[in-house]
């Protein structure tokens, strides 16, 4: 049984359409990356799950976590769940922390809140935890506000925050973006090294498929609130089948294996992503696709099983893709 289990995720802001028809397994201990460029519903799926959608937005489908759907709770019961058996890191670290509250408060809140402990004993936890993401005493003490810390050092605080309760299922919404390059490094492979020590289940969502690759076991590519591909990652990257995928990787510095020669620009993927009150009837990526036929624009297409994971697409690349 999967610990997590979305089938038919639809999201409508108003009438317009932000997520269609989404769908995904999750098993406990299991890892998954959610790649796309922004607005393609990366974000929006996460916040589905936690029950943190914006204020007008209405979600249908089932999103099954632990044996309960989560679309189907009062916002008490979701609270019960949230922050003790789902957790989530945001993207910037100042939004998720309390500018007037202590690093060691925050962390000590969940433990009180959830847990029950007294303040003694969710105190002295919260300095382990922020020990376990390297932040330790005395050079960081539970006493330091949010701005004393940096950019790096204040997403440590925020993973401690999530991990407190011991979550079964933790959420990375592009936790590297507000960082330098050497303190995303650290920061993804802190998150790894948690996961496999509490057993716990990661979804990263990123629009980088290099980080999708180096962290994750499953995949899903996401374009316009649909899923154009999903599978096992080594599967996806073996055979890029889906026309967005194999541009997303072009258009990744972490593609190529040296330096740009003088005068060559890195690739990109003409066009935007359409507005979602304004989307195609066909297949939503038909126009930036460079395989585009006229069999692409009547309906989008449902999933295509190539190589052993699923594509959203009438006319998948069906050679290897060297890695």
């Amino acid at each position: 049984m999967s610990l997590l289990s979305v089938r038919d995720l639809s999201v409508k802001l108003g009438p317009a359409p932000i997520l269609e028809a989404v769908s995904f397994d999750l098993a406990a201990g299991g890892s998954l990356g959610i790649v796309g460029e922004s607005g393609c519903g990366k974000s929006m799926t996460a916040l589905a799950i936690m029950g943190l959608l914006p204020e007008g937005a209405r979600a249908s489908g089932e999103i099954v976590f632990e044996g309960e759907d989560l679309l189907a709770l009062s916002e008490a019961e979701l609270c019960r769940i949230r922050g003790r058996r789902l957790a989530m890191v945001f993207q910037e670290p100042m939004t998720a922390l309390n500018p007037v509250k202590t690093i060691g408060f925050q962390v000590a809140e969940g433990l009180r809140w959830h847990l029950g402990l007294a303040r003694g004993d969710a105190e002295a936890r919260a300095v382990k935890l922020l020990d376990r993401v390297g932040l330790p005493q005395p050079r960081f003490s539970p006493g330091l506000y949010p701005h004393q810390l940096s950019g790096g050092q204040r997403q440590r605080v925020v993973i401690a925050m999530a991990l407190a309760c011991e979550p079964a299922l933790l959420i990375a919404d592009e936790p590297t973006t507000a960082l330098d390059v050497t303190s995303q490094a650290a920061i993804l492979d802190l998150l790894a090294e948690v996961a496999e020590e509490a057993g716990l289940a990661l979804v990263l969502i990123t629009h980088d498929l290099a980080v999708v690759w180096q962290n994750t076991a499953a995949m899903l590519v996401m374009y316009a609130g649909r899923v154009v591909e999903r599978g096992a990652t080594a599967a996806v990257f073996q055979r890029m089948a889906h026309p967005y995928t194999r541009g997303l990787l072009a258009a990744s510095p972490g593609a190529l294996d040296a330096p740009l020669p003088a005068g060559r620009r890195f690739a990109t993927i003409p066009g935007t992503v359409p507005d979602p009150r304004h989307r195609p009837a066909g297949c939503v990526f038909a126009g930036r696709c460079p395989r585009v036929q006229d069999d692409c624009l009547p309906a989008q297409p449902a999933d295509f099983a190539i190589d052993g994971h699923a594509v959203a697409c009438l006319h998948p690349h069906r050679e290897e893709t060297p890695l």
